[in-house]
């Protein structure tokens, strides 16, 4: 049997009209292949959604907005959402309006909240708005330029209130950097001397480097042979010897102990010295006490004398003595 060629024609037109209403529910972000309801969300205000707009959940896509219809104090958004996702979304979760990106746009965003049941078909989310990035860095960057600009304010009045302290400062360090020159200039000359005169000694180093590395050498070989003779051991031992002799002369032991030591003999000496002193200051003062001229000879009577007053010096010596050992 022959198809008529407007039978072809209305079939054709038909298919075109279902695949082309598939594609647009497509391109608005409706899975025609899948089962879905409604959901409902309200809002104070809806900048930026339109119909199609996108729904996600942690970033997976799971369905799209319907219609969006403003009533008193509300906007009403109708939501489309694939029943195999609204099986994951708690009864308490929240649909919230977000930025789609840098490029622009805007999309809801479901966040899971913790009941235990599950949100039903026809159910009402709970709508927030999450400020836009955009937005926020606009403002930030608005209160920044505009504390910037105060600054550049406050820096411009500091500036003008205090230009002549800046005009003088500036004048002063003119000057000082004048003053620099000038002492750089004058002392030039000697900076040439000094670094000549460095130049002189690091040359005389140079060309005295073999002496110095002898001498280092020498100085080398001696501490060794230092080491080699025991050097520091016989020092050590005579230090030893020292030190005994000193504990010796401490303690009293031999003649240069006991002269050290021995608080009578140190007395006696003492006495011994001064009786000589006397003596000496006696016969400074009277010579002729003791030394006599005589051309005849001595008399008897000066003889007796000075007898008697060699005994009277024992006597007081004698005397004296047995005054200190009584003491």
């Amino acid at each position: 049997m022959n198809i008529r060629r407007e039978f072809k024609i209305g079939v054709f037109a038909v298919i075109t009209i279902l695949v082309a209403w598939w594609g647009i529910k497509w391109l608005g972000g409706q899975n025609l292949l899948a089962t879905s309801s409604y959901y409902y969300a309200y809002y104070d205000d809806v900048s930026g959604l339109i119909p199609s707009s996108r729904i996600k959940l942690r970033g997976v896509e799971i369905g799209n907005v319907q219609e969006i219809e403003l009533e008193t104090n509300k906007v009403r958004v109708e939501m489309l959402i694939e029943d195999k996702y609204a099986e994951m979304i708690p009864s308490n979760s929240v649909a919230e309006i977000r930025s789609a990106g840098l490029m622009g746009g805007t999309e809801i965003n479901i966040i899971q909240g913790d009941a235990a049941d599950i949100i039903v078909a026809e159910s009402t989310f709970k709508g927030v708005v999450k400020p836009d990035m955009i937005g926020s860095m606009s403002d930030k960057a608005s209160e920044l330029l505009d504390g910037l600009n105060t600054t550049v304010g406050s820096v411009n009045s500091l500036l003008g209130a205090n230009s002549e302290s800046i005009s003088e400062l500036i004048s002063n360090l003119e000057a000082m950097s004048s003053s620099v020159n000038s002492i750089v200039a004058s002392a030039q000359s000697s900076i040439r001397g000094t670094l000549t005169n460095l130049n002189t000694f690091t040359q005389t180093l140079a060309q005295n480097s073999s002496r110095i590395e002898s001498m280092l050498t020498n100085l080398d070989e001696f501490s060794e042979d230092l080491a080699e003779a025991q050097f520091v051991d016989q020092l050590k031992g005579t230090l030893n010897d020292l030190n005994a002799i000193i504990k010796t002369i401490n303690e009293g032991d031999g003649t240069a102990g006991m002269l050290i030591n021995d608080k009578a003999l140190y007395d006696s000496l003492n006495e011994a010295g001064g009786n000589l002193a006397a003596l000496l200051e006696d016969l400074k003062t009277n010579p002729m006490r003791y030394v006599h001229f005589s051309l005849f000879g001595q008399s008897e009577e000066k003889a007796q004398e000075r007898a008697a007053k060699k005994a009277e010096r024992e006597e007081r010596r004698e005397a004296k003595k047995a005054a200190k050992s009584q003491n």
